[in-house]
């Protein structure tokens, strides 16, 4: 994975983590690696974001923020 512009990184946690991992175990060309204490994508946050929106659709799961 290289560092470029088009690469998204966020800190980690563990719901993320999970949510990252199903995220790229169901949608073809995500790679997600562990840097230090983030979490860093191959695709930008935007190619990232729209992953893990199908992945939610995908397994019917919807967040709630209290």
């Amino acid at each position: 994975m290289t560092h470029t512009k088009d690469t998204f990184q966020i800190k980690k946690t563990f719901g993320l983590g999970v949510l990252l991992k199903l995220t790229k175990n169901n949608v073809q060309g995500i790679r997600i690696k562990t840097q230090g204490d983030s979490f860093v994508s191959n695709v930008s946050v935007g190619t990232l974001s729209r992953a893990v929106d199908t992945t939610l659709k995908k397994h019917n799961i919807e967040l709630k923020i209290s």
